[in-house]
């Protein structure tokens, strides 16, 4: 009991120390039935202090898509959770009057605060039986998937390993770990102690090299990868993009020149807000490179 106590209040203390990266000079003020939260302090504090565990509009299971739409699974990154990453975009969705669902994964014990630390392959296994269990609650035959960061990698790796492809129509990776990212200490989770995700996302981690054997992407799914050059968490940052036919890779600051927006920054700049409901509504970006 008193190493989990250690252990939850040393990570509190590094997200805290973190905020200021994690959080937007440009909050989110989305008008709508459901309200988006300002910034990552303001849902971590919703959860930690208010028990609040979804964003408002999310897992609202009496929700029915429109005959256009399919529902959408949104898949939160390491060291977080649906609240913490998607206290803004969440909402911003449901008031489009999309059906969204989440689901918290990866905790090391169901008590911690951060989740997104186990296998990767087990959490996409979870996310496939989410998947599943949203097609037959809203009696649709395909979801939408959203994935960040993890939750991008935890994407890819359910659509093609798993065929989750028959399962999905779009996908869109905010800032995903597809490639790994640099800031990994180990690719061999037998040294790691409690984030064996983190070992999951080395560059030369085993499960990568098993994702890359061959195309990444898998026919009749719609992929957007969405980049900001301000990422200091998934690097180097062009390793974010899947260089496959038919991917569209879109860096933030080629539509919002001089953007600044952080790695988890951007699920919470209003801005960039917009354009990741409009990719998951399948609307066309437009760039100079797409």
């Amino acid at each position: 009991m008193a190493i989990q106590f250690t252990r939850r209040w040393i990570l509190a203390a590094s997200a805290l120390l973190t905020l200021a990266a994690c959080s937007t000079t440009n909050p989110a003020s989305l008008s709508g039935q459901y309200q988006a939260k300002a910034n990552w302090t303001s849902s971590f504090l919703s959860q930690v202090l208010g028990g609040q565990t979804m964003p408002d509009g999310v897992n609202n299971w009496a929700c029915r898509p429109a005959e256009n739409q399919n529902p959408v699974v949104l898949i939160h990154g390491t060291f977080s959770s649906s609240m913490y990453s998607f206290g803004a975009l969440g909402p911003a969705l449901a008031n489009q009057n999309l059906c969204v669902y989440s689901i918290d994964y990866g905790a090391a014990e169901p008590s911690d605060w951060f989740k997104g630390v186990g296998p990767v392959d087990e959490s996409a296994q979870r996310i496939a039986e989410f998947v599943k269990f949203v097609k037959t609650t809203t009696g649709r035959d395909k979801v939408t998937l959203v994935g960040h960061s993890q939750g991008g990698l935890i994407g890819f790796y359910y659509l093609k390993m798993l065929q989750g492809a028959a399962h999905v129509d779009r996908f869109v990776a905010l800032a995903p770990s597809v490639n790994g990212t640099s800031i990994a200490k180990t690719p061999n989770r037998d040294l790691v102690e409690y984030c064996l995700a983190c070992a999951d996302q080395h560059p030369r981690s085993a499960l990568l090299r098993e994702l890359k054997t061959g195309a990444i992407t898998m026919p009749g799914v719609q992929y957007s990868v969405l980049v900001t050059k301000n990422d200091k968490v998934v690097v180097p940052v062009e390793n974010q993009f899947v260089k496959e036919p038919g991917v569209q890779n879109i860096y933030i600051q080629d539509l919002l020149p001089g953007k600044r927006v952080s790695h988890s920054g951007m699920l919470y700049d209003t801005e960039t807000l917009d354009l990741i409901v409009k990719l998951v509504q399948g609307q066309s970006i437009r760039t100079a490179s797409n």
